[in-house]
């Protein structure tokens, strides 16, 4: 997602921290959550193809722009915190492993 929201000028990258089961944690400011917010929200509404990218590379970045765009904005139009909590998203949509 970070190459999506990159260019954005108020988007800062955060430090990764991988944790179990293959998932990545990152810690966003609230001017890097917007950018990212609105360079998703982008991408997922618009679904252009990109000059000179492939058909299913642009299906990709739609796919997890939209993903991670709904995910964290149905998350947060739900949140309430008092100053200084931390809102955590979690987007895990792995399937389940079967007993």
């Amino acid at each position: 997602m970070a190459a999506q929201v990159g260019n954005h000028p108020h988007f800062r990258t955060p430090a990764l921290e991988e944790r179990d089961g293959g998932l990545v944690a990152a810690v966003l400011s609230g001017r890097s959550l917007g950018a990212m917010l609105l360079s998703l929200y982008h991408l997922a509404v618009t679904s252009r193809r990109a000059e000179g990218t492939e058909e299913w590379v642009s299906y990709a970045d739609w796919a997890m722009a939209a993903q991670v765009y709904y995910a964290t904005a149905r998350l947060l139009s739900r949140s309430f915190c008092e100053e200084g909590d931390p809102v955590v998203v979690k987007i895990d949509d792995r399937v389940p492993a079967r007993p």
